[in-house]
C-alpha cells in the first residue's frame, strides 16, 4: 500500500509498504527520501503519535492512501556533538550506537543528582562566570 507523508510545512512524500512493516520501517524510508534522520522523526495519525515498534497492521485503520502527517524534532544540541565527534573516528552505525549509549548513561546519571548537587553545580558555575567577568574588568 502506498502512504503519503506530508511534512509539517513541507514536502510530501510517498512511501510503498505493507502491513507487516513496523513505523520504524516506514521512518527509514523517508529518511532515505528525505535525509530527515529517524531520530528526528515524529510520525502522527490523525494527530496520534505512532510507536516505532508497531506494525501498520497493529493501528488498523491504514489504507492505500493512507496521509500521515511528520513533524520533524529539533535536535538535541549535546548529542549532536556528541555523534559528530563519534563520526570522525567511527563509522556511522557505531557513531549512532555510542552517541545513544553514551546519552542513556548521561540522562541516567543526570536524574541521579538530587536538589543538593544541581544547587551546588549552578553556584560553581556561577561564581566561575563571576571570576571571568572580574578578570574581563
Amino acid at each position: 500500500m502506498k502512504l503519503t507523508i506530508k511534512i509539517l510545512k513541507g514536502e510530501e512524500y510517498i512511501v510503498e509498504t505493507t502491513e507487516d512493516s513496523t513505523i520504524l520501517q516506514i521512518k527509514e524510508d523517508i529518511e532515505k527520501k528525505s535525509s530527515i534522520p529517524v531520530e528526528h522523526q515524529k510520525l502522527l495519525l490523525v494527530g496520534k503519535a505512532l510507536a516505532d515498534e508497531k506494525t501498520v497492521a497493529s493501528y488498523g485503520n491504514f489504507t492505500d492512501g493512507t496521509k500521515l502527517t511528520l513533524v520533524v524534532k529539533k535536535p538535541d544540541p549535546l548529542r549532536d556533538v556528541i555523534y559528530r565527534h563519534f563520526k570522525r573516528f567511527l563509522q556511522e552505525e557505531q557513531s549512532q550506537r555510542l552517541t545513544t549509549k553514551f546519552m542513556d548513561d548521561f540522562e541516567h546519571k543526570l536524574n541521579q543528582l538530587s536538589l543538593d548537587d544541581l544547587e551546588k553545580i549552578a553556584a560553581e558555575m556561577l561564581s566561575k562566570k563571576g571570576q571571568n567577568v572580574q578578570a574581563v574588568s
